[in-house]
């Protein structure tokens, strides 16, 4: 299995993880973690490499990796709330 996950792009990570989650609302959860780039990294909409085609590919990477980052964070602390003691 930890193979087979190596081998998916950062954006099918993405998927699987949100998809594992049960998350209904995609789009809307997408639009979020967009929100935290834009506001706390000060970034531009044009800035991030899934909203436009003017990216280097090194950014397009690092800032894909970043975001998969976020939302494993994010379903952490879910997971973490969830738990009862």
């Amino acid at each position: 299995m930890k193979k087979k996950i190596s081998k998916l792009s950062d954006h099918d990570k993405l998927i699987n993880l949100i998809a594992v989650q049960g998350e209904k609302d995609v789009n809307h959860l997408l639009q979020s973690v967009d929100q935290v780039f834009l506001e706390v990294f000060k970034l531009k909409k044009k800035d991030l490499p899934w909203l436009s085609n003017n990216s280097e590919e090194e950014w397009d990477s690092v800032i894909r990796k970043v975001r998969l980052g976020i939302f494993k964070l994010y379903f952490e602390y879910l997971k973490k709330e969830r738990t009862y003691h």
